[in-house]
């Protein structure tokens, strides 16, 4: 039964590759209507729930929307904005279970939005920002050698870091369930290079005025990073069970302004990025080929992937 007050829009990923800076762009056009809570997880989240054996996955599923009431309850401040969207990474990985869902509660007359990266700065990203939040262990060499072993121990989807950098397959069932017409693929590279073009563009394919330029448009949203470790860092980084109950609490505005803050104060113990070593490079680029060559043939212009020029 399809849902009264519903997006007519998603973006469906993939994770570390622009998705919090789109929201936040979209968020500003008075056009567009985006929830107070950025990622929902609606329609992934009984897939998601049978992969929480990792270090913080229970964690990180505490604020996932589990139930129709609720997600329709998001949508229900809707005034004279005419796009209406919903931004969920997991939604591209976990294609097979999202789409019938989508289509069953939302139909398919709906626009679908894939933000997309060079898959090894893509996975090297996902495996820092683990890193960062203080689960990662594991070099990043060993941490891919483990994607299978953690997979199987039942560890959440976004320890598999190559796995969500695999994108051609995913591509063609959305465009295959939705129609080419009405799926985007955006690249994040070209986000960061031109992002008044790229967000124009985004605002055509959505059917609101695109002459609307976002006041934040200059700002980089969830970047990641490295940063020194000590205790301020720390406090900041890893996530608690009391961080989320307070979200919560202030609500998502005053939590979006902690984000602001926790940014800011972090910039200060930026370090450089460590390099990928060069035979993790090298099995890389043999294990994206065949996905690379396939992309190329839906007529993406990756000349801005670093590693794949």
């Amino acid at each position: 039964m399809l849902i009264k007050t519903k997006p007519n829009f998603l973006v469906v990923g993939v994770p570390k590759a622009g998705t919090s800076s789109l929201y936040n762009y979209l968020k500003e056009h008075p056009e567009i209507y985006l929830p107070e809570q950025k990622e929902l997880h609606f329609f992934a989240n009984r897939i998601l729930e049978k992969n929480t054996e990792g270090p913080g996955d229970k964690l990180a599923l505490k604020t996932i929307i589990r139930n129709r009431e609720d997600y329709e309850s998001l949508y229900k401040s809707i005034d004279e904005e005419s796009a209406f969207g919903d931004i969920s990474p997991s939604y591209f990985y976990f294609s097979d279970t999202v789409i019938p869902l989508i289509k069953s509660y939302l139909g398919d007359e709906l626009k679908i939005i894939i933000s997309l990266r060079d898959p090894i700065s893509r996975a090297f990203s996902n495996y820092l920002h683990q890193k960062r939040l203080l689960l990662e262990t594991l070099s990043f060499s060993e941490a891919i050698d483990s994607e299978l072993k953690r997979k199987t121990n039942r560890y959440g989807d976004f320890w598999r870091y190559t796995e969500h950098s695999l994108y051609y397959e995913n591509c063609k069932k959305y465009i295959k369930a939705f129609g080419e017409e009405n799926v985007k693929i955006v690249l994040f590279e070209n986000l960061i290079a031109d992002s008044e073009k790229e967000i124009k563009d985004i605002y055509k394919f959505l059917n609101v005025a695109d002459n609307f330029k976002p006041p934040n448009l200059k700002e980089i949203f969830n970047k990641g990073g490295v940063y020194k470790q000590n205790k301020l860092t720390t406090t900041l980084l890893k996530p608690t069970r009391f961080k989320q109950l307070a979200s919560k609490v202030i609500g998502q505005k005053l939590s979006n302004k902690y984000k602001t803050y926790k940014e800011s104060v972090l910039q200060k113990y930026t370090e450089s990025k460590p390099e990928i070593d060069t035979q993790t490079l090298i099995e890389l680029k043999t294990y994206f080929k065949q996905d690379i060559d396939q992309l190329k043939t839906l007529n993406l212009d990756i000349s801005k992937w670093k590693y794949f020029k």
